[in-house]
C-alpha cells in the first residue's frame, strides 16, 4: 500500500507545503508556522520540506506570500466600481474587514515575511495583481485621474493610507477586542472620515 509521501512529485511537495503552512497560519499566525507541524500535516518526513525550503524562513515566506494573495482576493470580492472617493473608503473597510475575519492569515501576510512587504507606493502592476497593496494605488490612481490627488503626492497618500487602515485593524485586534462589530464599523467609518479630508488638503 502507497503512503502518503510517495503522491508527491513534480512540485507537488511544495505547494503543499505551503497550504499546511497556510492552515496552521489561519489559525496560529505566523509563529504557528513550525517545519515539524507543517510536515505532520502533509505526512512526509522533515528533511523531505528540505528540498524544496532550504529554511524555515523560506517556508514561513512562501506561506506569508500565499497570505498575501488570500488577502487580495478577499478584499477584491468586496470592491465594486464606484466614484474614486468611495472606492478608496471601499478599499479601506476591506482591509480592516479581512483583517478582523482572518487574524491569523492578516498577521501572517502583513508580519510573517517582513522582507517581502514594501510602500504600496513602490508599486508595479505586472508584479503586483494579486497583493492587497494593488487595490490601495489603483484606488489612489483614480483619485489623480479625477483630479482629487496631486500625482508627486501619491507616494504620501499611500503611507497615510495603509498607515491608517493597518494601524486601526491592529488596534482593533489587539487594543479594542471588546468593541462589537457596530462599534467596529464606525470606528472604521471615523478613521476613513479623518483620512480623505487630510488628503483633500494635500
Amino acid at each position: 500500500m502507497a503512503t502518503k509521501r510517495d503522491t508527491y512529485h513534480h512540485g507537488d511537495l511544495r505547494a503543499a507545503l505551503i497550504d499546511a503552512g497556510i492552515t496552521l497560519a489561519r489559525t496560529g499566525g505566523p509563529q504557528a508556522v513550525v517545519l515539524r507541524e507543517v510536515t505532520r500535516i502533509v505526512g512526509v518526513a522533515p528533511n523531505s520540506a528540505y528540498g524544496h525550503f532550504a529554511t524555515l524562513t523560506a517556508l514561513k515566506s512562501a506561506v506569508a506570500e500565499r497570505a498575501r494573495v488570500d488577502m487580495a482576493v478577499a478584499m477584491g470580492a468586496e470592491l465594486e466600481a464606484a466614484e474614486p472617493l468611495a472606492y478608496l473608503r471601499a478599499v479601506g473597510r476591506a482591509y480592516v474587514r479581512y483583517a478582523l475575519t482572518e487574524p491569523g492569515l492578516f498577521r501572517t501576510a502583513m508580519g510573517g515575511d517582513p522582507t517581502g512587504l514594501r510602500s504600496p507606493a513602490e508599486f508595479t502592476a505586472a508584479e503586483e495583481q494579486l497583493k492587497p497593496r494593488h487595490h490601495l494605488v489603483a484606488a489612489l490612481a483614480g483619485l489623480v485621474e479625477a483630479g482629487h490627488l496631486p500625482p508627486d503626492k501619491t507616494g504620501k497618500a499611500a503611507l497615510a493610507c495603509w498607515a491608517t487602515v493597518h494601524g486601526l485593524s491592529i488596534m482593533l485586534l489587539d487594543l479594542l477586542p471588546q468593541m462589537g462589530p457596530a462599534e467596529q464599523d464606525a470606528a472604521v467609518d471615523d478613521a476613513l472620515d479623518v483620512l480623505l479630508a487630510g488628503l483633500a488638503s494635500l
